[in-house]
Order: C-alpha cells, then structure tokens, then sequence
C-alpha cells in the first residue's frame, strides 16, 4: 500500500516512544508512582513527568520532569564514570526557568536498561554549540534509585496543621471585640514592623474579615515599664513608630478608637511619637508633665490618615458612610483630649 498520502510513523519517533514506555513501566509498576507523558505537540524539552506518590497512597504534589532519549548514539561518548549527554541551548534555558527537579535519562533498548542524572546547571560543560552532563553508570534506573529520585523532589509537608492555625487566628480575629497587640522592646530597637506587614495581609484576605475586623485592632509597647520616660520621650520607640506608620496604613480603619485605650496605645501613640513635642510645664509634686505639640505636624499626621482611608475605601468598595464614620472617630481622637 502507498504511504504517499498518509503520516508517517518515522523509526526514530517509534524509538522514542519506546524509551517512554520502558521508562514509564518501571515508574508506575516498580516505584508505583504516576507518569504523567507530554503530548507531542507540547513538547519543548520535557518528555513526562514523575509524579510522587506516598507510601499511603497519597497523591504528594510533589514530582519532577523528566527529558528521556533513546537509542544507541546517547551510548557513545563514553567517560570513565559514565556517558557524555548533550544538549541545546534552547533547552537549557528552559530547564532553568523550570521550578521543579528535572532528570535526564537515557535507555538502551536492547540491555533493557536506563541511567539518569539531575540535571545541574553546576555540572554542565559548553561544548561547541552546546553544553554536556555527564550521566552516571551507577544510575541506573530500577527501584535501588527510587529514593534517591524522591529525595530530588523535595520533603512532603502535611500543611494542615499550619492551615488549622491560620483559620482559627482568623477565626478569633473576626469573633473578637479587641484584638490587642504587644509590640515588643525587641522589635522597636531592632525596627522591626513585620508583624504589623503580616498583619496587614491578614485582615485584607477577604471582604469578610475586611468588614469584621473595623476597629478591632490596637497595640501597646511593651518592654518599657521600669522606664522612667515616657513613651514618646524614647527616640527607639519614635524611630519605630515613624518606620510603621507607611507600611500598615490604614490605621484609620483598623485601629480601635475607644477613648479609654487611646489614652494609652494605637492612635495616640502613633500621633505623639511622630510629631514634634514641646514641654510647657511640669508638676514634680504630682509627676505630671504638660506638653503641647506641633499643630501643623498633627494637621498633617490626620490628612495623610483621610488620605490613607479614602484610598482604603475605594480599593475596597466600602460605602461613603464607613469613611464619614472613621474619619470623625479619627478627629475626636487626635484633638478632642488633654495630653497629660
């Protein structure tokens, strides 16, 4: 029959498909694992993938690439320790954008054998228009490999219990009336605002939580009671207090604004710590100091906080009244009391 008007099934195609298959019978039948093969057609480089499964029969996540040549010729540039793979140029920049493991491996079909190698970009040499790797004669790809293989892969971590955790903080977070948050003297003199970044992720997951937590949040500086200054006389706390205030915000949204804590964390901290402070008189008999502050500093300080509301508020779709609401709860708090 003529072949003329048909495709053509070429030896070196059938080659190839054969060296697949051997592959792919000792993955699933010696590793017990998934060999997930590429199409033809979306082929640039990886021929299949491995897919990692447990010794409870748990689908892992876990798996590698795998690029397989078959055939004679990938036995002939023989080393001492092995043979000599080569490849293209194009197909090691695509192995290494990769965010797997990859393994090249060679089979002969006819010792019904295969040998693989990691590759590494620190073990490959140009040669010619190329690069080579050198592919191990003691890898041999049976079941004395299949650890090693798994290793490559990376620990399978059984995120649940993390997972657990995180809902329930955020569990807590959207069922409390205050979440009050100690700010340790080691994260003031290191500046360290992480928690205060990771904290903004948080409550910014999802519209629940957005519209849970308004006004929940407040914190205290810790670390500083046998200090005879007071808060906003420490240049550490002032210096941390002004790194913070850029990263998280919106504090005019999250921040608790009950007088009461006020008077002693959130806001008020954030205000006096960032503006100028002037002593105007003292009472050593009852250890009070009387200050007054930089009124256009403060005007400023509030502006930026409407600023970061309106923007808050428009990112996240939340009605005019919220912003009015925050925005006069802001007011009363910065200037509607003593400092002293």
């Amino acid at each position: 029959m003529s072949t003329n008007h048909f495709p053509i099934y070429s030896s070196n195609r059938r080659k190839g498909d054969r060296g697949v298959t051997f592959v792919r019978s000792i993955v699933e039948d010696q590793y017990e694992w998934i060999f997930r093969p590429t199409h033809v057609e979306d082929d640039f480089g990886i021929d299949g993938y491995f897919d990692i499964i447990g010794t409870d029969n748990s689908v892992t996540g876990k798996y590698l690439g795998v690029q397989i040549k078959t055939g004679e010729s990938y036995f002939k540039n023989q080393t001492s320790t092995g043979w000599k793979y080569t490849g293209e140029h194009k197909h090691l920049n695509y192995f290494l954008n990769c965010d797997f493991p990859i393994l090249i491996i060679i089979v002969d079909l006819g010792q019904q054998q295969a040998y693989w190698a990691e590759f590494d970009i620190n073990k490959t040499d140009k040669i010619g228009l190329g690069w080579s790797l050198t592919i191990p004669k003691e890898n041999i790809l049976d079941i004395s490999a299949k650890e090693s293989i798994r290793e490559l892969a990376g620990d399978v971590i059984d995120y649940m219990s993390q997972i657990e955790y995180q809902w329930e903080v955020n569990r807590k977070i959207k069922d409390s009336s205050l979440v009050l948050l100690n700010v340790s003297k080691a994260e003031i003199e290191n500046g360290d605002v992480s928690g205060f970044v990771e904290l903004l992720e948080r409550l910014t997951i999802n519209d629940d939580m957005i519209k849970k937590a308004r006004g929940k949040i407040s914190f205290l500086i810790d670390g500083y009671n046998y200090d005879l200054r007071e808060v906003y006389e420490i240049p550490e706390i002032r210096s941390w207090v002004k790194k913070v205030i850029p990263v998280f915000k919106y504090w005019g949204y999250f921040l608790n604004m009950n007088f009461n804590i006020q008077r002693l964390a959130g806001l008020r901290v954030l205000h006096v710590c960032s503006v100028d402070l002037y002593v105007k008189s003292t009472n050593d008999i009852k250890r009070e100091k009387y200050i007054e502050y930089n009124k256009e500093q403060s005007v400023e300080f509030m502006k930026q906080l409407f600023h970061w509301l309106n923007e808050f508020t428009e990112k996240y779709k939340l009605s005019e009244n919220v912003n009015k609401d925050q925005s006069a709860q802001i007011a009363k708090v910065l200037f509607d009391y003593d400092m002293h």
